[in-house]
């Protein structure tokens, strides 16, 4: 234990040095954050009416409160102060009484001269004209907010943290991966698989030790994308399974990288070939028909990748994804058997 620690330990300081150790766990961040600002919220389907509510321009109170129940409404003193916050925004309209002509008056930002459409504003005041003067008149149009039923079994949450999650949780195997060969190719550099070779630490030790570092910061990142991404509903249990069950494919990937490259350069070039395969992957599991899905069978990723989508739209069965670990993990050790002596030889 203390050996694999030691390992551990040393890799730690050396990424912390390193630059493209700290890229590695900085880029996460800021792909997370891309894609959270992409994330729709309540405020992005909210209108905004900007009303005035002092002075001769007041709007009325009751009308103030009725536009409160169906748009995100901020309250200005003054004509002047409300088209100064409108001015050169085009999301937003203008609301105010004009005492002269004795009606209100909406103010549409970016909008044509003579433009004869109804503003979001004028919809309401009509709407609530039409309310207070025929409560009994019969309704023209009735809206339902039930889900069709063709659509009933789609998931709730967003496509972008659905597959940005996925997605993510799958580039972050890569870094992982790149973590344990970088490692491998820097001790290659530096001499210290030498050093290794002749002290009590088994290959296997090695390696384990290697796993760590990378295991660690995807376990991290998991629970943050989970976070960001506002995914914190789904069966955190089975996702953090699904990442454990994966890890074999970061570690394969890792191994190949460290054994092919002589150094760092070579290593990324090696890793941006693989990290290839792993684009087919996703690709083919988000745009090619289910009729086509076994072109990508073969890359591991792919079940990887399906794997974190039916957890993360809540749709996969524990027989499911049971049967799809165990295809993942076949496949994973098949690669492990073709590429054993290539891997041996490039790490001794």
């Amino acid at each position: 234990m203390k050996q694999l620690l030691a390992i551990f330990h040393f890799d730690v300081k050396r990424n912390i040095k390193n630059y493209m150790g700290v890229y590695m766990i900085i880029m996460p961040v800021v792909i997370l954050l891309v894609l959270k600002s992409f994330l729709p919220s309540v405020e992005n389907f909210d209108r905004v009416v900007a009303i005035v509510s002092e002075g001769e321009n007041a709007v009325d109170t009751a009308m103030i409160e009725h536009f409160q129940e169906q748009a995100d409404v901020k309250i200005y003193p003054s004509i002047e102060r409300m088209e100064q916050e409108l001015r050169g925004t085009g999301t937003a309209e203008g609301l105010y009484w004009d005492p002269v002509e004795g009606q209100y008056v909406s103010v549409l930002e970016r909008s044509e001269e003579g433009n004869s459409l109804f503003s979001f504003a004028a919809q309401i005041i009509r709407q609530r004209y039409h309310q207070l003067n025929y409560p009994d008149a019969p309704k023209v149009v009735t809206f339902t907010s039930a889900v069709p039923e063709e659509i009933s079994d789609r998931s709730k949450i967003s496509p972008v943290a659905t597959m940005g999650g996925s997605i993510f949780l799958v580039y972050m195997t890569i870094i992982s991966a790149f973590i344990i060969g970088l490692g491998i190719v820097n001790d290659k550099e530096e001499g210290t698989d030498r050093a290794i070779r002749v002290s009590p630490v088994s290959k296997f030790d090695y390696i384990l030790g290697k796993s760590i570092q990378p295991l660690l910061v995807i376990a991290i990142f998991t629970i943050i994308s989970l976070a960001v991404l506002g995914l914190l509903e789904v069966n955190i249990f089975q996702v953090y399974l699904a990442v454990l069950v994966s890890f074999p494919i970061t570690l394969l990937f890792g191994l190949v990288i460290g054994a092919l490259g002589k150094n760092e350069t070579e290593a990324m070039g090696f890793g941006k070939v693989l990290s290839t395969i792993v684009m087919l992957a996703i690709l083919g599991g988000t745009l090619l028909p289910d009729s086509w899905q076994w072109i990508v069978w073969w890359i591991p990723f792919y079940w990887m990748y399906d794997i974190l989508e039916e957890i993360i739209i809540q749709v996969g069965s524990w027989g499911s994804l049971a049967w799809k670990s165990v295809l993942l993990l076949g496949i994973t050790a098949l690669y492990f058997i073709l590429l054993r002596k290539r891997i041996s030889k490039g790490l001794s």
